[in-house]
């Protein structure tokens, strides 16, 4: 029995190789776009609350201390010490992150979290 060799043509097997790498090139360009469309824009209306969170070896003391030096106004304390729910002027957010801050979060969508004061006087 012999083999015989099947002729491939080199040229062909080349031009599906750049369409397949075209794809993919594409295919990654396009998910890349779509990301950066869903992206949030820029928010219009007041400054919503913002969460500081400290490292926990910073005392509650120090983490308002630290927040209050932003120049926003301090809504309260979170459920542990090193966190802190401030309230920026409007149309002002704090120009910097408070001294030591791990992480800044705004608390747009998180409106149940925050109490109000009149919710809290009405519990009382």
């Amino acid at each position: 029995m012999s083999t015989v060799a099947i002729p491939t043509n080199v040229r062909s097997r080349q031009l599906r190789r750049w369409r397949d790498i075209g794809l993919i090139a594409g295919l990654a360009l396009c998910s890349g776009l779509v990301t950066l469309a869903s992206l949030p824009g820029p928010v219009a209306g007041p400054a919503a609350p913002l969460a500081v969170i400290f490292p926990p070896w910073v005392s509650g003391e120090e983490a308002v201390a630290r927040s209050l030096a932003t120049g926003a106004r301090l809504l309260r304390q979170g459920a542990v010490p090193f966190v802190v729910v401030l309230a920026p002027e409007a149309g002002m957010v704090p120009a910097a992150r408070p001294v030591g801050a791990m992480l800044m979060l705004r608390l747009d969508g998180l409106a149940g979290c925050i109490i109000s004061s009149e919710a809290e006087a009405s519990r009382l």
